[in-house]
């Protein structure tokens, strides 16, 4: 009788995330005191710099696109498997 490897694939990846998560949240004390005096250094206002131009999201809206295409086309024609 053959198994499916995805329960335990699937296990793993829980475990992965979840792992993660719990490393990007418990961050230890000495990290979170030296951080503390970084926020408190005022730098002066930028001057202000009228260089924006118009439609110069135009790349990332393809790219947008474009992975939305990648993700999206193969699930539309993959073929039902018996």
């Amino acid at each position: 009788m053959k198994t499916s490897p995805i329960p335990t694939i699937v296990l793993l990846f829980i475990i992965l995330v979840s792992l993660l998560a719990f490393a990007n949240f418990n961050q230890p004390a000495v990290s979170a005191q030296s951080t503390a005096g970084l926020a408190l250094q005022t730098t002066p206002t930028p001057p202000v710099d009228d260089t924006s131009v118009i439609g110069s999201t135009d790349g990332i809206l393809i790219m947008g696109i474009v992975i939305v295409l990648i993700i999206t086309l193969p699930l539309l024609f993959r073929k039902k498997r018996k």
